[in-house]
């Protein structure tokens, strides 16, 4: 990854040729982390979320934790300061999480507790508008670039796709707060690789993503205008039998006195999906030499994200 993270055009990623497709099967294969310049989703919905999740995260705490994850049993809501950890240490970071609006299930099967209705801040009909439209504009793009990925491995255009209807889909917004330069180094999230399928990130001006290179150096994935990131995750790495690479990463808490936003999409397919891994036979030639020590058994879906779950707020039991 020397030099930094390859850039793609959204529009030509929903329209590839044949040298888009190759650049971006390399790049989810090497490097695994890419920008995704998208002008018309940063100058209008993302912009109108960047407002409120601002506004959302200067409420006095009593309203914020009105609506506190452990409220819901679906692991909807808000998360204070500490609550969240990464490695088994906490992350300096409040977080408010949301999904696309789902009845609930009548069912027995426990991760199903994970399908449900968001809380939403009380008397705010704008940031709800404001978030349902985002999270629509996402999984737009979530859907096509699980298209174009499959395409990009010469694979039928809805190997991947045909799974997500409906998808499973989490948006979070986050404030990283400040630390004076002489405190100890904090971790805004510790180093990890996330345990879903694609994550879409959008970051605001202050910086602090870090990503680790195979050499085990760590890069800067800072904003870029009209850019997203985009990062694959543990489960499409483990779909693609090791082919695509979910790439460790990091935040580091911002130093001075602007607190950090940033807004990362989940992209999953339904919960009820088995994930089982391609053939090699059906995959390219690898070009690189180092696989991760992951499971290459097929995974249902919704287990593995209850677990996540669980592991990541230790504190909190929510469901069955």
């Amino acid at each position: 990854m020397t030099g930094g993270l390859p850039t793609f055009n959204y529009q030509d990623v929903a329209s590839p040729d044949p040298s888009l497709l190759e650049a971006l099967r390399a790049t989810c294969h090497l490097t695994g982390f890419f920008y995704l310049r998208h002008p018309q989703l940063a100058s209008g919905p993302l912009a109108s979320m960047f407002h409120y999740a601002r506004e959302y995260f200067t409420l006095p705490l009593v309203e914020k934790n009105a609506i506190h994850l452990s409220r819901s049993p679906h692991y909807r809501g808000y998360s204070v300061l500490d609550e969240e950890e990464t490695q088994g240490f906490p992350d300096h970071k409040e977080t408010l999480d949301l999904g696309l609006e789902a009845p609930l299930l009548d069912s027995e099967v426990d991760y199903h507790v994970l399908q449900g209705p968001n809380q939403w801040p009380a008397d705010w009909p704008e940031f709800r508008q404001a978030s349902e439209t985002y999270l629509e504009e996402l999984r737009t793009v979530g859907e096509q670039l699980m298209r174009t990925l499959a395409l990009s491995l010469q694979l039928e255009e809805d190997t991947f796709a045909r799974h997500f209807d409906p998808p499973y889909c989490m948006l979070r917004l986050i404030a990283y707060p400040p630390v004076t330069q002489g405190s100890p180094e904090r971790q805004g999230i510790g180093e990890h690789t996330d345990f879903g399928c694609l994550t879409i990130l959008a970051q605001d001006g202050v910086g602090g993503l870090e990503v680790r290179c195979a050499d085990g150096t760590w890069i800067a994935a800072g904003p870029k205008p009209d850019c997203l990131v985009v990062n694959l995750g543990d489960m499409l790495e483990i779909w693609t039998g090791h082919y695509f690479m979910a790439t460790p990463h990091r935040v580091s808490s911002p130093r001075g006195s602007s607190t950090r936003y940033s807004i990362p999409f989940f992209f999953e397919p339904s919960l009820d999906t088995v994930v089982t891994p391609l053939p090699a036979p059906r995959l390219p030639p690898f070009e690189r030499n180092t696989c991760r020590d992951l499971s290459i058994e097929p995974i249902l879906y919704g287990e593995h994200m209850l677990r996540a779950f669980r592991r990541s707020y230790p504190g909190i039991r929510n469901g069955p």
